[in-house]
């Protein structure tokens, strides 16, 4: 079925999912190889309006595809920012997205605590380091140095740099774990295409 023989309730869906394409650089393909997704169904003999009927609402069916070019394209850059962004946008709808962020965001935490702590002991070496005494075990800054015992001096530098490395290397594997488990998970539960 070529556009200028389709059904006008065929051309004006078509038409919706152009526009909601409209961010995909392959939109054109996707429409048309939907436009002969439809065109069988309906040589098939279903009424234009069946045949749409099975794809569903156009912005529905063109989310599906947004969010599989969104997700591969974050898993085939494996820049940590675009897959930390994916995985952000994800979190109200997976709990493996929730899990993941939830994970990512624990370790920044305990790099940035790591990190703030060394530079506070360039400045004051008598109050910043990794401490225990009673009931107290912590690496930070600890009001009264008397409480606890200092137990990395200078030594928490290495420290740090090793703790913010790992919560690095760690965080990474975070996303790219949640991500492929997403992927994976998406792919099995999704229909055929029409």
């Amino acid at each position: 079925m070529s556009a200028q023989d389709e059904d006008p309730e065929v051309g004006r869906w078509l038409n919706r999912l152009n526009w909601a394409l409209a961010s995909a650089a392959d939109r054109e393909d996707i429409v048309e190889e939907t436009r002969g997704h439809l065109a069988e169904s309906i040589a098939g003999g279903l009424s234009p309006r069946d045949a749409l009927a099975s794809f569903g609402a156009a912005e529905t069916y063109a989310r599906r595809f947004l969010d599989d070019i969104e997700l591969s394209g974050a898993l085939g850059s494996q820049r940590s920012g675009a897959m930390l962004s994916v995985l952000a946008r994800r979190v109200h709808t997976s709990l493996v997205a929730a899990g993941g962020f939830a994970l990512v965001v624990v370790l920044a935490a305990c790099a940035f605590a790591a990190a703030l702590t060394a530079i506070v002991k360039i400045f004051d070496p008598a109050h910043a380091g990794m401490w225990v005494g009673r009931g107290i075990f912590m690496i930070g800054v600890l009001s009264d140095p008397s409480q606890a015992h200092e137990l990395l001096g200078n030594w928490i530098f290495p420290a740090a740099a090793l703790v913010v490395a790992l919560a690095w290397i760690l965080g990474r594997l975070v996303l790219l774990w949640s991500l492929r488990r997403i992927a994976r998970a998406r792919d099995s539960l999704l229909p055929p295409s029409p």
